[in-house]
């Protein structure tokens, strides 16, 4: 069982820079702050353990919960059925319903209302580097937009008003679609691999594997320019 308690939070959680690093929940709109009283049932309700709380040096953040999807994206509480398609796990997304105060809104959980919400409902939208993207300088990858919960609408296989010579996925970000969510930021090969793990195990993970010398060479060629992971998601403007 996970503990939500205050003081326990503090040293299990990082702390981020300030609030403009933060991503909040999807339903935190304009008045979160002024109504969230860190209660961490959202945490508790989080099927996926996506949500964490921010430590006690947050100024007036402290202990109000957020999202970084490079350790654990949102997975908009869906799993795969097994004809292979995603399901929601009930009819709200979770953490909106467990809130008590309606510092996170209740959203239905339907892949039509999600690819709609209005922009401060959001937890932010993704935005797409192509330069230090494997499939836009290589045209071999595909795994941010393979992994979208809404695929096809928040990511495209391809630009849909430009020519795209190039053969596979070239992935496009439809901003006015996507939610946010980062798990094309948890599947993005483009990072700095852990030399370390790879030396002490002798087993390079799945993304060392298939990607680590186009990686490399990308990193290589954009040095001081190179944000990784090549997607990432950015807060949209708020006073969340």
């Amino acid at each position: 069982m996970k503990n939500t308690g205050m003081l326990a939070t503090t040293v299990s959680f990082p702390i981020l820079r300030s609030k403009e690093d933060v991503l909040r929940p999807p339903g935190a709109a304009s008045d979160f702050l002024s109504k969230c009283i860190r209660c961490g049932k959202c945490v508790e309700a989080c099927p996926y353990d996506s949500i964490r709380l921010l430590g006690a040096d947050s100024g007036l953040n402290i202990y109000t919960p957020y999202i970084d999807p490079v350790k654990t994206p949102c997975y908009l509480c869906r799993t795969t059925g097994t004809d292979g398609k995603s399901k929601p796990l009930g009819k709200y997304l979770r953490c909106g319903k467990a809130c008590p105060t309606g510092a996170l809104k209740p959203i239905l959980n339907d892949i039509e209302v999600l690819s709609k919400l209005p922009k401060e409902m959001k937890i932010g939208t993704a935005n797409l580097n192509r330069k230090l993207c494997v499939a836009w300088q290589f045209s071999f990858c595909g795994e941010c937009y393979f992994n979208c919960p809404l695929k096809d609408r928040a990511l495209l296989s391809r630009p849909p008003d430009e020519e795209v010579s190039r053969s596979g996925i070239s992935p496009y970000v439809n901003q006015k679609a996507c939610i946010g969510c980062g798990r094309c930021v948890f599947v993005c090969p483009v990072r700095k691999f852990n030399a370390k793990f790879i030396n002490e195990t002798n087993v390079p993970d799945y993304f060392q594997l298939r990607y680590g010398a186009l990686v490399e060479r990308i990193i290589a060629q954009n040095r001081d320019n190179a944000q990784l992971p090549a997607i990432r998601v950015l807060k949209n403007k708020s006073d969340r």
